[in-house]
């Protein structure tokens, strides 16, 4: 009896942890989510441990935004995770080699005998963000994004930055297509949807039909509602769609090293061993985070738009790790008045630093600052502080008025928790 006692006791102890962790997590998510904040699936493990595997809905809203366990996401650039992978099996077939320049396989690519394959993985290569003027186009080819983005000028000399960019990942999608024997979707499928058994995953431009879509919803004007179609048919990378579980299987059979040589799975991983992809477009949010130091795989998949992005993946990360966090709370910002000599020093014209053709415009009327963006669109700032502004009273998003080293102010812009800086061009 006593021995069964100390083995009951010790099994106890043994899961409390889990047991706690999985506890918080979900006060976590339950928070955002009655916030309007959160709508989606999340799966969280440490050390081979689920701690959370839930779905989370946000209650009176359109029947259309409710998801389940079995809900296909598109993972939007998430699906990069994957266009790596097909990379590295490519090198470890011997059709690349990571130093290949980009001229090997697009001859008359503008600077690519400096551009290796390896920048492009590790967004090094130089290319901007995005293609420009990306937003006019409902649909592209990827030979067409490919002369287009010879158009593009480098933002650096490939090497000595790092700027994320999705050009540079269209052109690796390219690139497997070229070298793969049955063309890209083909590679993909053979080489990771079949042999991770990967059966809620796809690309969505390539099905016929799918059963439990999520559809895609954002907030506007504190409203709920759903995305145009065609935010939903995208020209993205793959535009995958995917499962918190096909996600996690791929994660736990990827460190296995059976599919990948294990070599290349670290490259996977870069030189902290940390794969993380964060993906985003009108009407979806989707995470992947895993790293090998800590035993830690956090993914989730959501298809609401209003997510404090960046909080939440810190927040979490922080909660896992034993440091401070703080449980999501309602947010009702208070307007001040702020003298118009005050309010003039903002006005002008910003840049975003990783793309600049986002143009900002920030005006002064009536005792009042306005932001436009490149196309007009005209919205009305706040002053919570004279350098804190918003829009939306109860969002932690907002625009922070920052003085630089030449005694000129920059924007900030915090998007779904995600501080954008800007430049002053005017």
């Amino acid at each position: 009896m006593k021995l069964f006692t100390f083995f009951f006791i010790f099994i106890f102890s043994m899961n409390y942890p889990a047991q706690q962790y999985g506890k918080e997590l979900d006060q976590y998510f339950t928070a955002l989510t009655d916030l309007k904040n959160f709508n989606g699936n999340v799966k969280i493990a440490k050390n081979n441990t689920i701690l959370l595997d839930e779905t989370y809905n946000i209650q009176d809203a359109d029947k259309a935004l409710e998801v389940n366990k079995n809900s296909k996401f598109i993972i939007a650039s998430v699906s990069k995770v994957f266009v790596k992978y097909g990379i590295l099996k490519l090198a470890e077939q011997g059709k690349l080699k990571l130093s290949d320049t980009l001229n090997k396989y697009i001859p008359d690519f503008p600077n690519g005998e400096k551009i290796s394959i390896e920048q492009l993985l590790f967004h090094q290569s130089g290319l901007p963000r995005e293609i420009k003027d990306y937003e006019k186009y409902d649909h592209l080819s990827l030979e067409k994004i490919i002369e287009l983005a010879k158009k593009e000028t480098l933002q650096f000399e490939p090497g000595t930055q790092t700027l994320y960019s999705n050009v540079g990942y269209f052109i690796l999608h390219f690139i497997i297509g070229k070298l793969s024997d049955k063309g890209y979707w083909n590679f993909i499928q053979t080489e990771i949807i079949k042999k991770y058994k990967l059966k809620n995953t796809g690309e969505f431009n390539t099905a016929q039909t799918l059963s439990d879509f999520a559809y895609g919803f954002s907030g506007e004007n504190g409203k709920i509602i759903p995305v145009a179609h065609t935010s939903i048919n995208r020209f993205e990378t793959g535009n995958y769609f995917s499962t918190t579980d096909d996600l996690y299987s791929f994660s736990q059979q990827l460190i296995s090293g059976k599919h990948l040589r294990k070599d290349l799975v670290l490259k996977m991983f870069g030189k902290n061993s940390q794969l993380i992809q964060a993906g985003g477009r009108p009407g979806y949010r989707a995470y992947y985070y895993q790293d090998l130091k800590s035993g830690i795989t956090f993914i989730f998949t959501s298809n609401f738009t209003d997510i404090p992005f960046q909080k939440v993946t810190e927040d979490i990360i922080h909660l896992l790790n034993g440091q401070s966090y703080t449980i999501p709370q309602k947010i009702n910002k208070k307007a001040i008045t702020v003298p118009d000599e005050v309010l003039r020093q903002y006005t002008g014209k910003f840049a975003l630093e990783a793309d600049q053709s986002q143009v900002f415009t920030i005006i002064l009327e009536d005792h009042f600052l306005y932001i436009l963006d490149k196309d007009g669109e005209k919205t009305k700032i706040y002053p919570e502080s004279p350098t804190s502004f918003f829009d939306n009273p109860q969002s932690e998003d907002g625009y922070l008025f920052l003085k630089g080293s030449d005694q000129q102010y920059y924007l900030v812009i915090i998007s779904t928790g995600v501080k954008l800086n800007t430049k002053r061009i005017q």
